[in-house]
């Protein structure tokens, strides 16, 4: 199937320094966590919104939509959808698994 991460990734260039690359790569990696040090933070905020107001914590709809939104971003980011969407997925899951051992998996619907 061979598709690429990026829909228009440039052919690499035989006189590349891998190790500037592989240091680019741990700085955004870097950054990934520190977002997901915040978006922790904010996930909190709503727990707790829910949780006054006796909302479930998990928003099935709310999840769709965010997948819908982040393949478009992707998309016109140059990035192949299937790869924002499954990270999203994934940071989605993380997030709902600390919630349930938190609250207790009744409030997870």
């Amino acid at each position: 199937m061979g598709h690429d991460l990026a829909v228009d990734s440039p052919a690499p260039k035989p006189d590349v320094d891998l190790p500037a690359i592989r240091d680019g790569i741990d700085d955004v990696d870097r950054r990934l966590v520190t977002l997901l040090a915040e978006r922790g933070r904010l996930v909190r905020q709503v727990v707790h919104y829910k949780r006054a107001h006796h909302m479930p914590v998990v928003d099935r709809g709310r999840e769709d939509d965010m997948l819908a939104r982040i393949a478009e971003t992707a998309r016109e980011a140059g990035l192949d959808p299937r790869v924002a969407q499954q990270v999203l997925r994934t940071i989605i899951d993380g997030f709902t698994l600390l919630e349930a051992e938190e609250l207790g998996p009744d409030h997870i619907a």
